[in-house]
């Protein structure tokens, strides 16, 4: 068999379906007819742009922070010391503050779910008519996704042409500011506002990175509006180790006179969010109402983004682009043709209990616009609860880090898992490939997992191929080698396998019982069963198949990890039935393979790099 991922394995010679060696490439899932290059200077400029933007690349890696570095900066940050540095590095940049007062921007935080909030926004209001700028994090295969502009990531030219430009007046100015250059992150966001500025887009919706009272985002004074996603435990030993610190942290992106929209909490959490929205000044704190609340017009709404969950995300985004709508309306006095008014929907059913019960405003629900409905259809977010199809292997990506949000990726993987397996006429074989990051709780984001009975379960590091391949400059990380990668998926693994046994033995245990009091309960016509006649041997043998343990390995790159995944179907011995004196083999399906690819956006990323490149620019299969 020709394995899945060996259609890829040349993968570092392609750019975007064409080769380097002999100028015809082919697009690695779809099958559709290789383009060729035309004429050689198209080829020597491509070389030529692409030579520049790794050049680009290298030197923004040069700002990656050790995690010793990080911390100890982290030990002396302040809510007005990080807004006074930032300030400084967009001044040493040729930006004035106040030109970010002029930039239209949605600025959203929270745990789970705040770039998927972001994205749909970015969609509805470019369904609208505008131009929009959108700023995320983290990147999956090249890091200008984190910058886009009307939903496309920048071109690799412009990204190179915006990066030089900033970084080489940071450079020209650090002597006489202590040698000090940003670091990675800090240095997007200060070339994201560029870009912004730059392009000139109607509306900048900015993510934020980690927490909100000291992120570097958090320079933005005038949002028209801001958002907070779900919260969950993330980053704790920099935002705290309660959900009230988290929400403290999240809530932090308020500003004084600006409303601000949140979705259901935790209580506690729901509660420190009004009471930080409220010390920082803002207009208004309202909860987004209940998906199902909004008046579609009777038409069927399908989300771009899949998962239950991000109907949640969905409402923030509508409260957030009604609201920005209405203020580009009163700003420039309706001269959009999309910049009409909303009708309510007049309904009391739309109140959501957790925010009642500590005295916060639930928003209400609209009639959305036609508009709106294009941009929520089609949202286009890769590595989120994305589905990648090719013959008989499907993944499953989603760069859930979290424990609520690994639940909501298990949730999803178990409902589009079955809705495929009924559609098939073949036994399936379930894979998990997982990673996370090394201040996470393995056991809590593995434990929603141990319920999916995977056959098998591969752990490998956020590294897409061997040494021989080359490493992508977009992909490093200074902060972890690959030797404390694999120190730590040997580590995910051994959780995983307790997981499972504790399980299994749980599941022994409640079979046993149920087994034996329905035992002594049954009376057959030609067969009475006692309690003693059904042992717990017997009830072993029953569901060994059932309870039986999943095989795992650690492996070292995403490459190897797919490959395995794949293997499983060959697996499958003929069946043997004997028929007379000599037994026969009756050949039997392959099975389709499942492949679930979880526990941290990072091998999400190495995952679509390793697949195919060019899905971070349109929809898999």
């Amino acid at each position: 068999m020709r394995h899945w991922v060996e259609l890829f394995q040349n993968r570092w010679q392609f750019v975007r379906g064409i080769t380097m060696e002999d100028g015809v490439g082919c697009n690695r899932l779809s099958g559709t007819p290789p383009r060729t290059r035309a004429f050689g200077v198209q080829s020597e400029l491509r070389k030529s742009v692409e030579g520049n933007y790794k050049e680009a690349v290298k030197k923004l890696n040069s700002l990656q922070s050790n995690p010793s570095a990080l911390a100890k900066a982290r030990n002396n940050e302040t809510i007005e010391g990080n807004a006074k540095k930032m300030e400084g590095f967009i001044q040493r940049a040729g930006m004035k503050v106040e030109q970010l007062d002029d930039l239209s921007i949605i600025h959203v935080s929270g745990t789970k779910g705040k770039g998927s909030v972001c994205a749909l926004c970015e969609s509805m209001l470019r369904a609208s008519g505008f131009k929009t700028g959108f700023f995320s994090s983290p990147h999956l295969v090249e890091v200008r996704e984190r910058f886009r502009i009307n939903g496309k990531p920048l071109p690799q030219e412009a990204f190179t042409e915006y990066f030089t430009t900033i970084f080489d007046r940071l450079e020209e100015t650090k002597t006489s500011h202590g040698a000090e250059m940003p670091a990675y992150f800090w240095f997007l966001t200060v070339l994201a506002f560029h870009v912004f500025l730059e392009e000139k887009v109607d509306v900048a919706v900015v993510e934020v990175g980690i927490g909100g009272f000291f992120d570097c985002t958090n320079v933005i004074r005038k949002p028209v509006a801001v958002g907070i996603a779900l919260l969950d435990f993330d980053h704790v030993k920099r935002l705290g180790d309660t959900i009230e610190k988290i929400a403290w942290h999240k809530a932090g992106i308020s500003k004084p006179c600006r409303p601000v929209f949140t979705v259901p909490q935790p209580m506690g959490a729901m509660k420190v969010v009004m009471e930080t929205v409220i010390e920082c000044g803002a207009s208004s704190i309202e909860c987004a109402p209940n998906f199902e609340s909004y008046d579609f017009s009777g038409v069927p709404l399908r989300l771009g983004l899949t998962g239950k969950h991000q109907h949640t995300n969905a409402s923030l985004a509508l409260q957030l682009c009604k609201t920005w709508i209405e203020n580009y309306r009163k700003e420039t006095r309706n001269k959009h043709k999309n910049a009409s008014d909303f009708q309510l929907v007049n309904d009391s059913k739309w109140a959501v209990s957790s925010a009642a019960d500590v005295g916060m405003a639930t928003a209400k629900p609209f009639v959305v616009p036609r508009y709106f409905m294009k941009g929520l259809e089609e949202c286009y977010w890769p590595g989120r609860n994305q589905r990648i199809k090719h013959e008989n292997v499907t993944c499953y990506i989603d760069g859930s880090h979290t424990p609520q949000s690994i639940q909501a990726c298990r949730n999803w993987f178990m409902e589009a898992a079955k809705e495929e397996h009924c559609m098939l006429d073949r036994p399936i074989k379930r894979i998990l490939i997982f990673n996370t990051r090394s201040q996470r709780n393995e056991y809590n984001l593995l434990r929603p997992l141990i319920g999916c009975r995977f056959d098998g379960a591969a752990f490998c590091p956020n590294i897409t191929g061997d040494a021989a391949s080359g490493k992508s400059a977009d992909l490093t990380d200074l902060s972890v080698s690959t030797d404390e990668q694999l120190v730590r998926c040997q580590r995910y693994r051994a959780a995983f396998e307790k997981l499972t046994d504790e399980e299994t033995q749980a599941g022994l245990s409640l079979t046993a019982q149920n087994e034996s009091v329905d035992s002594h309960n049954c009376l057959w016509e030609d067969r009475k069963t006692t309690a003693k006649e059904s042992s717990v041997a017997d009830v072993k043998e029953t569901y060994a198949g059932h309870f039986q343990r999943t095989v795992t390995e650690v492996l070292p790159t995403m490459s190897d990890a797919l490959r395995w995944a794949s293997a499983w179907a060959d697996q499958e011995k003929d069946a043997v039935e004997p028929t007379g004196d000599e037994p026969t083999r009756t050949p039997r399906q392959k099975p389709h393979i499942q492949v679930l690819i979880t526990g941290t956006m990072h091998l999400a990323g190495v995952a679509i790099e390793a697949i195919d490149p060019e899905l971070i620019y349109r929809p898999g299969s």
